[in-house]
């Protein structure tokens, strides 16, 4: 219930006992329990007030940890009006956080709020620093718990300010209160940075079943990051700490965190006995949330083992008992928003006693309506009015849950064929009127027992309930699609679009609302990446990783965005000048990361993504080279070239304007291409190459050595220069040195280079990352290195500090 004691009692030997007692309280709850119960009756002999207050304040604490909320309450209330009988606000503070805390744990969130509140304020009055943390610390929980992530945050923030000028306890519970909102946030790396940061502090300082909280949210974090095996070994050495200290909640959660890793690494009938332990510790401690969690995974495996008769039994008992759990969140919602519009009006004390009956009665009125309206956001996409994504998986999950034999129902995932083109060419308000037409028209074309939704930008599903047959879903599928078919006239100009669309039919294709959602999703891309305007249903061997979907979803805005980077990665002659850079494409994505060209650049050829992307990276580079100033420096901007945006007909004027509006000379710019790229059709290469070669730009064969054809392809195409793969240059030398280099990787180097020379080629060897191979290439007698030991590729403002410096005359 908090972390330090108030020093407000003077000194008394009574006092100091039940200070001592209050670490035990955290670890032994127990324990310190019966101890209390005799020093209470040795306070209320002695008539010491404050003692009995602070002992049945102890007490209520003990019965929190032991998950007694009841009892919680019933000791705070009485320790609360001996703490004010004592004239101690700094106990009447705590007692307040103790009382919400209790309702809060019952769910009873209005009081809850009404009690944290009332405690926030009355350490503010007295400047009780401790009081206001704990305050806004435990708001903090309440908000997550309630679904308001964003006040969760601020209240967090605000606590953790605060605790950052108190003792370390302090500090280790606002930690474990932050990333916990972040693992509702979904913000996994966040949480790892958090936990990894926070966990010397709170193993020194605090109780040793927050070690245990914080672990559940770092495993669950990394298994939402595809790393199963990192995820098991902190679950089980967490289990260990928590079966030590006797951590029953933590036992629970932990073991169900296990059994997840172990499902994801396919050790299924290993996940099992854990999964049914999970099960029954949270039906003894009554966990409803940790209930519904071991209900879920064990509906998942049975469903992977095959066994669908029990996997249907527990998805029907999880599906239940999620949509009790609903009922009562919506339901607590509705209480918290009750007691923050009750704590509102009571600021306007005075102006309401003097309202008259009617007027009263218009106030209540006026109320009600809000509620209706804020509950019609809550379930409502904002732009177009259907069911937003979690109103519309809260429906799914309902209709699931009521199948009969031989009752089926369907959802249809449809995305929009060229959306962004309308918002190119029309604007952005356009593309808004377009998806609010879009939704107008599929709520029109089924029945009013079906649902619409919004899932995200050009995104939209529909729930098919109490469907007889496949199809029917065929039929209502086809009808949604060809409601699309007709122009929109979106303010004056028409725009016409198709739609891929992709179904799912339950039981058949999925028993969980995710499940459906996400085999409709990619029966959607498999007719999307065939062109779109076509209807497809879900089959077993369509399966496409998630990831990977989210992934070419992110992707197709990362521009628009602003999330692409160029790095630089400079090229040196052998005796260490820069000669130019070469710009190497990044992406800062909002929830992985910076991520290098091989995470996505793959995706972007197969999607055709590369073309803006490829014309960005050229555009981008030479704007950069001329900030630079390279034309006057003698310097180069070399740029990777895809196969796709090479084989474009136009690339060359894409070049040419490139260099026209950055204003770069075309020989400060070298186009890199490879052997394969080049070998699609030598007549297009030799074509584009000599273009550009008469416009004065330079042109590379990079990653030399690792086709078939090169030598025939350095003697057919007129390349200014050659960059030696970097395999190459690791096989030179090993880790003792170039005398143990082999001699006929040296012959083989050599030899290109003695034959890029004589095509009147410049070398260039990639890869250099020790001295010995530097050394070695110096003799070979290369042009130029590139690689780690010079420098790694880096952003602008780092880069920029490799550039000669201008040069000074001597006074």
């Amino acid at each position: 219930m908090s972390e330090s004691l108030p020093e407000q009692a003077p000194p008394h030997t009574l006092h100091e006992r039940l200070r001592q007692l209050e670490d035990g309280m955290y670890r032994t709850p127990e324990v310190a329990r019966g101890q209390l119960l005799g020093l209470l009756d040795e306070a209320r002999a002695a008539g010491d007030v404050w003692a009995q207050s602070f002992a049945m304040c102890l007490g209520a604490g003990c019965a929190f940890y032991l998950g007694r909320p009841r009892e919680t309450i019933e000791l705070s209330a009485g320790a609360l009006e001996l703490a004010r009988e004592a004239q101690d606000p700094a106990l009447e503070t705590r007692l307040l956080g103790g009382l919400a805390l209790a309702h809060h744990r019952l769910g009873e969130y209005d009081r809850a709020f009404e009690y944290f509140l009332g405690s926030l304020r009355l350490a503010q009055q007295h400047g009780d620093e401790p009081g206001r943390f704990r305050a806004l610390n435990n708001l903090a929980s309440l908000y997550t718990d309630t679904g308001n992530t964003q006040q969760a945050l601020a209240a967090q923030q605000e606590a953790l300010a605060i605790a950052r000028q108190l003792p370390p306890p302090f500090r280790g519970s606002a930690m474990t209160h932050l990333i916990a909102i972040h693992g509702q946030l979904g913000d996994h790396e966040r949480v790892l940075q958090l936990a990894e940061d926070s966990r010397p502090l709170i193993r020194e300082h605090c109780p040793p079943r927050w070690l245990g909280t914080i672990t559940r949210d770092v495993c669950r974090a990394l298994l939402a990051l595809g790393r199963p095996g990192e995820s098991l070994t902190a679950a089980r050495e967490a289990l260990e700490e928590a079966r030590a200290h006797r951590d029953l909640e933590n036992i629970c959660a932990l073991t169900l965190a296990e059994a997840a890793a172990l499902m994801a690494l396919g050790e299924l009938p290993a996940a099992r006995p854990r999964l049914l332990d999970g099960l029954e510790r949270s039906r003894e401690m009554g966990s409803r949330p940790l209930e519904v969690e071991a209900l879920n995974l064990l509906a998942g495996l049975h469903e992977a083992l095959g066994d669908h008769r029990e996997a249907l039994a527990y998805a029907r008992q999880h599906f239940g008992l999620e949509r009790q759990i609903h009922a009562r969140e919506v339901e607590s919602r509705s209480q918290l928003l009750t007691a923050e519009i009750r704590l509102e009006l009571l600021h306007r004390e005075a102006e309401i006693e003097r309202l008259r009956n009617v007027e009263l009665a218009q106030a209540n009125s006026a109320l009600q309506e809000t509620q209706q309206v804020l509950l019609h956001r809550a379930t409502h996409d904002p732009l177009t009015g259907v069911a937003n994504r979690a109103h519309f998986q809260h429906t799914v999950q309902q209709a699931l849950s009521g199948l009969g034999p031989d009752e089926h129902v369907a959802l249809i995932f449809i995305d929009l064929d060229r959306f962004k083109e309308v918002n190119d060419t029309l604007g952005h308000h356009a593309g808004d009127q377009l998806l609010q037409e879009v939704a107008r028209r599929l709520g029109g074309a089924v029945r009013a027992t079906d649902l619409v939704g919004r899932v995200g930008g050009d995104e939209f599903t529909v729930l098919l309930r109490r469907v007889a047959a496949l199809d029917d879903v065929t039929t209502v599928a086809e009808k949604l699609r060809a409601a699309l078919d007709l122009p929109f006239d979106l303010g004056g100009g028409l725009a016409q679009i198709t739609a891929s669309v992709g179904c799912a039919v339950a039981p058949t294709d999925g028993v969980t609302a995710e499940a459906l959602q996400q085999h409709a999703d990619v029966a959607m891309y498999r007719v999307k990446h065939a062109g779109g305007n076509q209807v497809l249903h879900f089959e077993a061997q369509m399966g496409e990783p998630a990831q990977q979907r989210q992934l070419d979803r992110d992707l197709r805005g990362a521009q628009e965005r602003g999330q692409l980077r160029l790095h630089y990665q400079g090229r040196f002659n052998l005796h260490g000048a820069l000669v130019g850079f070469e710009a190497l494409i990044r992406w800062q994505h909002p929830e992985r990361g910076l991520l290098g060209p091989g995470s996505f650049v793959p995706l972007a050829e197969r999607t055709r993504l590369i073309l803006p992307i490829g014309a960005w990276v050229l555009r981008e580079a030479c704007t950069q080279a001329v900030a630079w100033d390279f034309g006057r420096q003698n310097l180069c901007m070399s740029v990777n070239v895809s196969p796709l945006q090479f084989e474009q007909p136009s690339f060359v004027d894409e070049v040419r304007a490139a260099l026209r509006v950055s204003g770069l000379p075309p020989r400060a710019l070298v186009l890199e291409l490879t052997e394969s790229l080049v070998m699609r059709d030598l007549d297009r290469a030799r074509s584009h190459i000599r273009a550009l070669q008469a416009m004065g730009v330079q042109v590379a064969m990079d990653d030399f050595g690792t086709g078939y054809s090169s030598l025939s392809v350095l003697q057919a195409l007129p390349f200014d220069h050659l960059k030696i793969d970097r395999s190459f240059t690791q096989a030179l030398t090993t880790e003792h040195g170039p005398e143990a280099s082999s001699a006929r990787v040296v012959r083989l180097m050599a030899a290109m280079i003695s034959l890029a020379h004589t095509l009147e080629m410049q070398v260039t060897v990639e890869g250099v990352e020790n001295a010995a191979q530097l050394d070695l290439l110096r003799e070979l007698g290369c042009d130029h290195v590139q690689g780690f030991l010079l420098t790694r590729p880096l952003p602008p403002q780092e880069a920029q500090v490799q550039l000669p410096q201008p040069q000074t005359s001597a006074s």
